[in-house]
């Protein structure tokens, strides 16, 4: 009696698995785009949009990674651009959920297959110099924390050195994924102020960022094969859509 019984749990279970409801778009269109320059997405009013987006960038998104975490798949994943309007049901309304609706929209009109594995890639880690680090330590009491970029300026605000490198990662003079070796904890307060790679040093003799971070800060990037947790495509095939968005 106590196997039938089990039997039926277990059963039970199985049917209340597969009736739970997946996480999915109303509906969705997909377009390819016409490359203005402009690379965006929102969510808002119900509605996820994206613009000018690879597959390559709506995986980001979706399993939130650094694009740079996601490997293989066909040349076209990082070159043919989309856009994308789909409909967020009022149940997955909530920020959280956008990332699962992307990844069950991209494997419904992509194809896409992926698993994940640990993969070593180029970049670099930042690092303390050897005279020690020049930055202000936040207040132990402060709240909030703030990172700035305009331009070649950067103003943080009570931020860790695990959310700089993130930034710098981000930073196209940079050009690589970073990764915090520093050892410092808590926040920090302070500037840093460089000159881009393309400038003309006969008429910006500001230093490159490299040389900023020691300068200024008393950190540096020291070059490195920096072990990721990566998203691998196994399968992905160009989506079924009406042409050009107008």
């Amino acid at each position: 009696m106590k196997s039938i019984a089990l039997l039926i749990a277990l059963a039970a279970f199985a049917l209340a698995q597969s009736q739970e409801k997946k996480a999915a778009f109303e509906v969705a269109a997909i377009h390819a785009s016409k490359d203005d320059g402009d690379h965006d997405s929102s969510s808002d009013r119900g509605l996820f949009r994206a613009h000018n987006l690879t597959l390559k960038r709506l995986m980001s998104m979706a399993y939130e990674v650094d694009a740079r975490q996601i490997l293989g798949g066909p040349n076209w994943v990082d070159s043919d651009s989309y856009d994308v309007t789909a409909r967020i049901p009022a149940e997955f309304a909530q920020r959280e959920k956008l990332p699962e609706l992307i990844q069950n929209l991209l494997a419904d009109r992509f194809q896409l297959v992926v698993h994940r594995e640990m993969r070593p890639i180029s970049g670099y880690e930042l690092v303390v110099v050897k005279k020690g680090s020049k930055m202000e330590p936040s207040k132990p009491d402060q709240a909030g924390s703030n990172i700035r970029s305009r331009n070649t300026h950067l103003t943080a605000e009570n931020v860790t050195m695990e959310a700089f490198a993130r930034n710098l990662s981000r930073n196209r003079d940079v050009g690589e994924l970073v990764v915090d070796k520093t050892g410092l904890t808590g926040g920090f307060k302070f500037e840093l102020d460089w000159t881009p790679e393309r400038s003309d040093p006969a008429i910006d003799d500001r230093p490159s960022i490299f040389t900023a971070l020691q300068q200024q800060l008393g950190l540096k990037l020291d070059t490195a094969k920096i072990p990721i947790l990566a998203v691998v495509i196994d399968r992905a095939e160009k989506p079924q859509i009406e042409g050009i968005a107008r």
